[in-house]
């Protein structure tokens, strides 16, 4: 009997994609003949199995960080039984790599992210896996208060790995600085409750700081008040979430720590606690962070 991906009778495949279920009439299109073109995982799964969905999600981002050198083509075991045999796959999941029209590798299980990559660069080189890249290139931008820029190079992040919660932790704060919190809020709300990481938890919390500065007085209307009377509390507090939400946090904390010096319990801990949510909203690996710790435990401290 021939194998399944040599017989010439079989179906030609649906619309060319990235990422696609095949068949196993679709096979020899999909895969074979594909593989001339560029590199194509064939995944072997089972609707049955949840690791399965976990691992063709990564596989998934690999695929389209790519830029169009690899496809992933996933086939439900039950339903390709002729050509599991072929192929030997005894269990899902199993991924077996075709190039230059033929098989060339393949793995069973759910390998780390980090063997992954290494794969996929040694299948199609480093270069095109630039996801790293991508993020740093983003971060840049908002670092330099570059917003719409910032936004658009996060959002290409997302067309490559569509559920990176670095990418959507960037796209908030790109939206925060532009003044568009109603878009901020849109896409916080609106995002899956299994997407999260430390730097989008962080960047929530500088979007629940920028919509309780909302309305308020400008930093410049603010400081004048400030310099008129030093003592009033309550005005300086005000200019430090001011400040805060114009992307000056480095002077914020320089006031909150005033006001922490002044009057160490003010307003019920009020300075103390707008400090720690200004730290967390910045990260707590964040250089302003630091520095703000240490200048708060050196007055509590001292």
């Amino acid at each position: 009997m021939p194998l399944i991906f040599e017989d010439a009778n079989n179906a030609p495949a649906a619309q060319d994609t990235a990422v696609k279920t095949g068949t196993l009439q679709s096979f020899k299109t999909d895969v074979v003949e594909e593989s001339k073109n560029r590199i194509v995982l064939a995944y072997f799964t089972s609707p049955k199995n949840p690791a399965c969905d976990q691992f063709a999600a990564l596989l998934e981002k690999y695929v389209r960080l790519a830029n169009g050198k690899a496809s992933l083509v996933k086939f439900d075991l039950l339903d390709v039984q002729p050509l599991a045999m072929q192929l030997g796959i005894q269990s899902v999941p199993t991924t077996m790599i075709f190039a230059k029209g033929g098989l060339v590798d393949g793995f069973a299980g759910a390998i780390p992210e980090s063997q992954l990559k290494t794969v996929m660069q040694a299948l199609i080189g480093k270069a095109a896996l630039s996801l790293d890249d991508m993020l740093k290139d983003a971060t840049e931008k908002l670092n330099n208060k570059q917003g719409q820029e910032a936004l658009e190079a996060f959002a290409a992040v997302l067309e490559k790995d569509e559920a990176n919660p670095s990418a959507f932790a960037g796209m908030i704060r790109a939206f925060i600085l532009l003044g568009q919190l109603d878009a901020a809020q849109d896409l916080a709300d609106g995002l899956d409750a299994s997407v999260k990481n430390p730097e989008l938890e962080a960047a929530k919390t500088a979007l629940k700081l920028a919509l309780e500065a909302k309305g308020a007085p400008a930093p410049d209307d603010l400081a004048q008040k400030v310099e008129q009377n030093p003592q009033d509390l309550k005005t300086r507090f005000d200019y430090a979430c001011a400040l805060f939400a114009a992307g000056q946090p480095e002077q914020a904390i320089d006031q909150l720590i005033f006001i922490i010096e002044k009057e160490r319990d003010w307003n019920n801990d009020a300075a103390k606690q707008q400090l720690f949510k200004i730290f967390a909203a910045l990260g707590q690996t964040n250089p302003v962070t630091a520095a703000g710790r240490r200048k708060l435990s050196s007055l509590l401290f001292s």
